[in-house]
């Protein structure tokens, strides 16, 4: 009897075993299937941004198809060109809208995002503005909105003119923006194009929040066309760079070294993410879900790179979904994907008040630091640009001295190349503190083509400097 009864007993703790086993796996399966969806339908913090080291050779990309682009309420909206009545929508193949309102629903199925510049063509390009230079000091990139032309037009007056520092290094400007819907605008932008032939324009409506879209098209650019610039200075339209002291300080001492980001550094856990729907910088509680702050990026209104750096930081987008917020995505996101980049502090060297800018470069009784200086009105910029010159006229002198002596082999001040044809003519744009010699070069037509490269560093194609070796030897 009393085997039977635990025979008996043993069968029923067997089947309430198998029974609970059954329940904790139908449980397991619809945990998981809820999980797949809805990670399907968020961008997850850990799966953006957490450190993912790219082999830096031999690694193979994966296409991306524009296909897998969908729309979502309150972002930049990818479609196609059919759905648009613009004038010229045959002439692309999908546009970005702007929202101004936010409307946080999302399509549960919605796929991720990526730029959607990454494999689009430019509308308007000039390959050729760096490659008919053999070594290029530094590329100028400016992130300019499309109606901005006076701002344009005054930095190629002023501190991106070559006439004025030529003797010292050669810098090319390019000015990125995307389409507008008024074709008025894009005739003067065309137009604007034909004489200076200074701009990308890539198929994307600007608008503040694609402005992630227009680095990465600077970044597709710059791997396409210039990777014979030593460096690459991002900067706004409404900043003004001292090119005196980047070519004689900053690319003498950065001579050498690859893998570094100069800017204003924000370190990791200071910068808040603003969750305030009314704010202007407010983030989706799907994005960096569980964080409070942003990690490691740079300030975009002025960043020096390294230019080797760039076609990696390019391909890591293909690697990591959009998000809005230009300056975390294209100095934080994208370049923690690529191994052993060192963050330089541009801390101190910089001033984005226009009064304390001209205050500190205009003072004679000391060196002002600034590299940097804050100016939108054209007005400043000149007043800037002028205070730099005389801060630097010194310099210039003994500099324009060998620069006299070897004008008389009349090669040596001459331009040309692949590109000629486009001319600028700077006559009374010389602010007072140029020295004659500066003037009678600023007369010379400049053309766009090879400029003259004698005894300047050449691109640095190896080495690696960890980040505090790279500091000291920066700052000393």
């Amino acid at each position: 009897m009393d085997n039977i009864l635990n025979t008996f007993m043993s069968a029923a703790i067997a089947k309430r075993i198998i029974r609970y086993v059954l329940l904790f796996t139908v449980f397991l399966g619809t945990a998981c299937v809820i999980l797949s969806v809805h990670y399907t339908s968020t961008l997850n913090h850990t799966s953006i941004i957490t450190p993912h080291v790219i082999d830096l050779h031999g690694l193979t990309w994966s296409n991306y198809s524009k296909n897998t682009i969908k729309s979502y309420d309150g972002n930049p909206s990818i479609i196609d060109s059919a759905q648009t009545n613009h004038a010229n929508q045959s002439f692309f193949k999908y546009r970005l809208t702007a929202t101004t309102s936010v409307n946080n629903s999302r399509s549960r199925h919605t796929k991720t995002q990526y730029p959607v510049t990454l494999d689009a063509p430019f509308l308007l390009s000039n390959p050729n503005l760096c490659k008919s230079v053999a070594n290029l000091s530094a590329l100028v990139i400016v992130h300019t909105a499309p109606s901005h032309f006076e701002r344009r037009d005054v930095m190629r007056k002023t501190w991106t003119n070559n006439s004025y520092f030529r003797h010292l290094g050669s810098v090319r400007t390019l000015f990125l923006l995307g389409t507008v819907l008024e074709n008025s605008t894009q005739r003067k932008i065309e137009d604007e194009f034909k004489k200076h032939e200074d701009l990308v324009q890539g198929n994307f409506i600007d608008a503040y929040r694609n402005l992630t879209h227009k680095g990465v098209m600077g970044y597709k650019w710059i791997s396409e066309n210039c990777m014979n610039a030593m460096m690459i200075v991002k900067v706004d339209d409404d900043v003004v760079v001292d090119t005196y002291k980047l070519l004689n300080e900053y690319v003498p001492k950065l001579s050498g070294r690859t893998r570094y980001i100069l800017c204003n550094h924000i370190a990791p856990g200071t910068m808040r993410i603003i969750r305030e729907k009314k704010n202007k910088w407010y983030v989706d509680s799907d994005l960096f879900r569980g964080y409070k702050f942003y990690p490691r990026y740079c300030s975009g209104f002025g960043v020096i790179m390294s230019t080797d750096i760039i076609p990696f930081i390019y391909r890591a987008a293909y690697l990591t979904p959009f998000f809005w917020v230009d300056d975390v995505y294209l100095y934080g996101m994208l370049p923690s994907k690529v191994k052993d980049i060192a963050y330089i502090s541009l801390a101190g060297n910089f001033s984005l008040k226009f009064t304390n800018s001209l205050d500190c470069i205009a003072n004679k009784t000391k060196i002002c630091p600034f590299l940097i200086s804050g100016g939108s009105k054209p007005e400043d910029v000149v007043k800037l640009w002028d205070a730099m010159g005389k801060a630097h006229e010194k310099t210039l002198a003994i500099t324009n001295m060998s620069a006299k002596n070897s004008s008389e082999n009349s090669d040596n001040n001459k331009i040309s190349g692949e590109g000629e044809g486009r001319t600028y003519s700077v006559k009374n744009q010389i602010p007072k503190h140029t020295n004659v010699n500066i003037e009678k070069e600023a007369n010379v037509l400049i053309k766009d083509g090879a400029e003259e490269a004698a005894n300047k560093t050449e691109m640095a194609k190896t080495g690696i400097n960890s980040r505090n070796t790279l500091e000291k030897d920066f700052r000393n």
